[in-house]
């Protein structure tokens, strides 16, 4: 077959793949230019999950009659001048390709107005070609309506999935963009009936409140890098996480804003997730609302046509200045988790998993009471060989003695590598420890580690491991589960093996559920507890106590008004 040039219209819709590949993406870019031209007020209307109908209005500052067919052409903008504008770009969109794109997938009509107009201009495209042009009577603004997304292109038609996903992927965005720009007013109608509405206050607990619910943002916590001492430099971070007692099986309530730009970012994630280490179990994930502001010549936007995902210049910068301030926000909060009688809480559902297709809600795994630090205990006695009751001012509290046990040696276990005084017991016998591949390529990492935790461990034959010494608060008989387990770091991140070895010890060396503990040594357990500097947790992030308030306790035995 010889080379020969596509038509236009079959190009157009090539490139249109590129950048609009289901309804959210229409509504994510029509949103963007509405933010763009400096709408206060945005409203989004979808049918059939926006396969059918996608409306967008805003009161922006409109397109100019003369430049409105001109705005639907590829590559026209008004956001940038030349290629060096890239350095510095602080407009959400820059390419010039989203009106062209959805016209070539889609019927498009537009009302546009500004201020300085008497009359909107209107103009119609089916199948890419202009069809009508007029004028009309409307608000300044914009109206864009996109009818019958893909009806001419079957394959991408059918990869929609149901209506209720679709509409639940749209809501997602629309919920992003009233997190980054709490000052608009956002409205949203699915198939007549209003899922989400924000106040456009300028507040973010506002618009956090109209999107994630009342429950959810109970839990969070303010995050203020000007704040830290040293003000948090050119990277400033700003926003709301939750507390360890409120957290998913998946990261998707983790969402940044960059330069009041949404992006899907591995390395905030990474950011975030350090901040809670040993705080959090694993496989569990937080909730955070965070605006992270740099110089726009920091960030490089251009990097994928959906704008999603950026580029920096100064990631470890980045990194420590998130990691430290959401450190420091969980830092100035205590709260204990509390036993809630005779009911659960449950997370209140986002808009966007309101649907059936878009899954359950989240539960809390566990309410918590106001921040107080841990008061001092009295002791009641023991459960099940495993829970030391004890008294405090506000109620009971049941402390789980094997956590309980594994904090307290792991902040000990930290403060004496910090001191260079961890203390060794060394084997009478010294213990041959056998070794496949990956075990002992994981020994090669984590020999210096090891070693500075007071570890004395030589290579005995190419198949073991000969151990000579331990740390003194390892028991002998743990050390070969202790060792299997730390030899599973290898694929880990290298910045978190001390604490991950430490943690690792300190299970292997706390008390085991369903040891009997005496009286004296339950107390000793409890003043070490209030001693540590995160007492709530576990390394591994399970909680070490929970709480039954005054007050429950009355409503329980119906002594509550």
């Amino acid at each position: 077959m010889p080379i020969r040039l596509l038509d236009p219209t079959t190009a157009a819709r090539i490139a249109a793949g590129e950048v609009i590949e289901r309804p959210a993406s229409v509504v994510k870019e029509l949103v963007e230019n509405a933010l763009d031209a400096g709408a206060r007020t945005i409203s989004v209307e979808l049918r059939a999950g926006g396969a059918q109908l996608i409306r967008v209005t805003d009161d922006g500052c409109g397109i100019p009659e003369e430049e409105i067919e001109l705005a639907f052409e590829r590559h026209a903008t008004s956001k940038l001048t030349s290629f060096d504008d890239l350095e510095r770009v602080a407009t959400l969109g820059f390419r010039g390709e989203a009106l062209p794109s959805i016209r070539a997938v889609a019927e498009v009509s537009i009302i546009s107005r500004p201020l300085t107009q008497e009359f909107a201009a209107y103009r119609r495209w089916e199948r890419g070609q202009l069809v009508e042009r007029g004028r009309r009577s409307a608000a300044p603004g914009t109206q864009l309506t996109v009818r019958q997304l893909f009806a001419d292109l079957p394959a991408r038609r059918q990869q929609l999935r149901s209506p209720a996903s679709e509409a639940a992927h749209c809501a997602q965005v629309v919920s992003h963009y009233a997190l980054a720009r709490p000052e608009v007013r956002f409205t949203l109608t699915v198939d007549g009936r209003t899922t989400l509405r924000t106040p456009g206050s300028g507040v973010l607990d506002d618009a956090a409140l109209a999107v994630l619910g009342r429950s959810v943002v109970a839990q969070l916590l303010p995050v203020d890098s000007r704040q830290l001492n040293d003000g948090g430099g050119p990277v400033a971070v700003v926003g709301l996480v939750s507390r360890p007692s409120l957290s998913r099986a998946n990261r998707g309530g983790l969402m940044f804003f960059l330069n009041g730009r949404w992006v899907q970012s591995r390395l905030l994630m990474q950011a975030v997730e350090a901040a809670y280490h040993t705080r959090l179990m694993v496989g569990r994930h937080p909730v955070a609302v965070l605006h992270v502001a740099l110089p726009p010549q920091a960030v490089d936007v251009n990097v994928h046509p959906a704008k999603t995902e950026v580029r920096l210049r100064c990631e470890g910068e980045v990194f420590r200045t998130v990691e430290r301030a959401v450190r420091a926000a969980l830092a100035a909060d205590s709260a204990i988790p509390a036993l809630v009688a005779g009911e659960e809480a449950e997370v209140a559902p986002a808009p966007w998993e309101e649907w059936p297709a878009a899954g359950p809600a989240e539960q809390l795994t566990l309410p918590t009471l106001p921040p107080s630090r841990l008061p001092v205990l009295r002791l009641l006695g023991q459960v099940g060989l495993t829970y030391l009751v004890a008294e405090g001012p506000d109620g009971v509290y049941l402390v789980d003695q094997h956590a309980a046990h594994e904090r307290v040696l792991f902040d000990r276990l930290r403060a004496a590598w910090a001191r260079g005084t961890i203390q060794v017991q060394g084997l009478l016998d010294p213990l041959s420890f056998p070794v496949n591949a990956q075990q002992l390529e994981a020994y090669e990492q984590l020999a210096q580690t090891l070693a500075q935790l007071g570890f004395q461990i030589e290579r005995h034959t190419p198949q073991a491991l000969l151990v000579r010494a331990v740390p003194a608060a390892l028991e002998p008989a743990r050390v070969v589960p202790a060792l299997e387990e730390i030899l599973s770091l290898c694929s880990s991140d290298p910045t978190e093996w001390r604490d991950q070895v430490a943690a690792s010890v300190a299970c292997h060396a706390a008390v085991r559920a369903g040891q009997a503990l005496s009286d004296q040594e339950m107390r000793a357990l409890l003043r070490q507890l209030e001693a540590t500097d995160h007492p709530k947790t576990c390394p591994h992030g399970r909680p070490t106590m929970m709480h039954l308030s005054a007050t429950q306790l009355a409503r329980l035995f119906g002594r509550l008004g």
